[in-house]
């Protein structure tokens, strides 16, 4: 019986800088289709697949999620030109970033007046239980989250993110 032509997924881990389980995990969610496999049950890739994953990089640097690759790979796939949905998805992107950064400079604002009032305060530094500074802080002061990570999903999907980011940094 001839040999299945084919990338085995390490091969396909090395052109891409993507780690095995990344790539695993990529097929487990659909991200990237279930590739054939060899009569000993290896997986065998197509060069398609090295492309496709190399989009995934650079579409992830750019701040799309998992979800919005996948919607623009599945356009691609289907054979619809995705340009103008991804113009779509940056542009809403580029709104959420102006968001964010109105909001961090607001909470800037509201951090550095604190620094200075609470450096006024030496005496305070020395107060025993919860700190006063925080204690006696403004009850209006909005909570601000700091955690810039993809917001749009769920606590699930970002620790699974995390995960993956993590596995491609090994």
């Amino acid at each position: 019986m001839g040999r299945m032509a084919g990338l085995l997924i390490g091969d396909v881990s090395k052109r891409t800088g993507i780690s095995t389980p990344t790539i695993r995990y990529y097929e487990e969610i659909g991200l990237l289709p279930s590739p054939p496999r060899s009569s000993a049950g290896y997986r065998r890739y197509h060069d398609a697949t090295v492309e496709e994953l190399l989009f995934v990089r650079k579409a992830q640097g750019f701040g799309f999620s998992l979800d919005e690759i996948g919607e623009i790979l599945r356009l691609s796939r289907s054979g619809k030109p995705p340009c103008s949905h991804v113009l779509s998805l940056a542009h809403q992107h580029l709104a959420a970033v102006d968001e964010r950064i109105r909001q961090l400079r607001a909470f800037r604002r509201q951090l550095a007046a604190g620094v200075v009032k609470w450096g006024k305060r030496r005496t305070a530094v020395t107060c025993a239980g919860l700190c006063q500074f925080i204690t006696d802080a403004d009850p209006a002061t909005a909570p601000v989250d700091l955690n810039l990570a993809d917001r749009r999903h769920g606590t699930r999907s970002r620790a699974r993110s995390e995960k993956v980011i993590a596995t491609q940094q090994r």
